[in-house]
C-alpha cells in the first residue's frame, strides 16, 4: 500500500492543533508523520510505538523495525514539541487525546486492528469521530 495516500485538510489541522500555517506545511511534508496522525487520529490511545510501528507498516512498503526507528527519532518527537501529542521514550508510549486529521479510509478497520493477540489488543478507534 503506498504511503503517499494520507492527505490531510490543513485548514483544520492548524485550526485544530494551532500550529501555524507555515509549521503545519513543514510538519505535513513527511509522509510517515501524516500516516501517524491518521491512525492515532483514528485509534484510542495511549498505544505502543511498537503497535504504532506495526500498523504503520500496514500502509507502507518498509519495515516496522526501520518505521519505529523513524518514529522514535523524529516523528513523535516533532510532534511532541509542537503539542500534538506526549511521547514517552522510557516506556513507548504514545497519546494523543484528540483527533487531529479526519481518517476516511475503505480499510480503516482491518489497518487499524491488533497486530496480533498478545500486543496492545484493547486498542480500539475512535467511536466520537465527529469535528
Amino acid at each position: 500500500m503506498s504511503s503517499r495516500s494520507a492527505p490531510v485538510d490543513v485548514q483544520r489541522f492548524v485550526r485544530l492543533t494551532d500550529v501555524s500555517l507555515d509549521e503545519a506545511y513543514t510538519l505535513l511534508a513527511n509522509v510517515r508523520l501524516r500516516i501517524a496522525l491518521h491512525v492515532l487520529s483514528a485509534c484510542e490511545t495511549p498505544v505502543s510505538v511498537d503497535w504504532l510501528s506495526e500498523t504503520l507498516a500496514r500502509w507502507d512498503d518498509d519495515s516496522p523495525e526501520s518505521i519505529e526507528i523513524e518514529l522514535v527519532h523524529t516523528v513523535l518527537p516533532k510532534l511532541e514539541d509542537f503539542g500534538i501529542l506526549e511521547y514517552d521514550a522510557r516506556s513507548g508510549i504514545v497519546r494523543m487525546d484528540d483527533p487531529v486529521v479526519a481518517f476516511d479510509h475503505p480499510r480503516a478497520e482491518s489497518l487499524l486492528a491488533p497486530v496480533d493477540d498478545t500486543r496492545d489488543s484493547t486498542v480500539s478507534t475512535r467511536s466520537d469521530y465527529a469535528y
